[in-house]
């Protein structure tokens, strides 16, 4: 053992080296070295997903087992600890068998893998949606206000006969958009969704010029092991890139 109870903590079969005090947790020290071991337990050592074989200078056993539950009397004589239930007291060598590492997956393709629909996709018929919108300057002969200029325009490009509604921002900066656009703007309405099934549909901003090819969403799957990010453009209903990393979360449990 180094001065001043640090341990040398060495994981195997990644290379990796790190000093930690004695008394630190093995799945501690595997943080430390950035390595992620599976505890969908939590760190209660009741699943013993997280089994190490630990192995000491000379024969020595450099660890303190607080848990031995989910191991047999064979498994503690070949070196075994749960790394959540176990602490170094000494230099150590950690074996991690593979299943229990946690791979960091990062995928960031400019191009996604083809993803098929298990239906056809409709455009007018997703709940975000841009128009594109050619309107009238007011003048001494039509004084009517920027909104309900904009509304009367979203009727005809829609055929939706009642009004619509709008966000604050969105409200705000309607006359500087629509001025400097010189009166030609996309309008991008959000129609009936999970959240809010009833009601008007709802501007919810506007920009200049025609971009009503330009649409995109993004959808986030956050699932127990791995976080992925998909870009989806919305004119045509293609996956057009996707990142993925692994969810920070697992090394707390699933």
């Amino acid at each position: 053992m180094a001065n001043n109870d640090v341990c040398m903590v060495q994981f195997q079969p990644a290379g990796v080296r790190v000093d930690a005090p004695a008394g630190t947790l093995i799945i501690d020290a595997a943080q430390q070295a950035g390595i992620d071991l599976n505890i969908p337990c939590g760190g209660q050592g009741r699943c013993g997903r997280c089994a190490v074989v630990v192995r000491g200078a000379n024969g020595a056993d450099p660890v303190r087992r607080r848990s031995t539950l989910r191991l047999s009397a064979d498994d503690i004589a070949a070196g075994y600890a749960l790394a959540c239930q176990t602490t170094v007291t000494g230099d150590v060598e950690i074996t991690i068998p593979p299943q229990e590492s946690i791979a960091r997956i990062l995928t960031s393709d400019k191009t996604a893998r083809a993803i098929d629909l298990p239906f056809a996709y409709k455009p007018d018929r997703q709940p975000l949606r841009s128009y594109f919108l050619a309107l009238d300057p007011p003048s001494l002969d039509d004084q009517t206000d920027d909104w309900s200029r904009v509304q009367a325009a979203l009727r005809r490009a829609t055929g939706w006969e009642d009004g619509f509604a709008i966000d604050l921002p969105t409200l705000r900066k309607l006359g500087t958009v629509l001025r400097a656009a010189d009166w030609q703007a996309t309008a991008v309405v959000e129609w009936n969704t999970w959240d809010r099934p009833v009601g008007p549909p709802r501007v919810v901003d506007l920009w200049p010029g025609d971009q009503t090819r330009a649409l995109w969403s993004a959808a986030l799957d956050i699932g127990t092991t791995t976080v992925t990010l998909y870009l989806v453009d919305l004119v045509s209903g293609r996956v057009v890139a996707q990142a993925a990393d692994y969810n920070g979360q697992i090394r707390r449990g699933e």
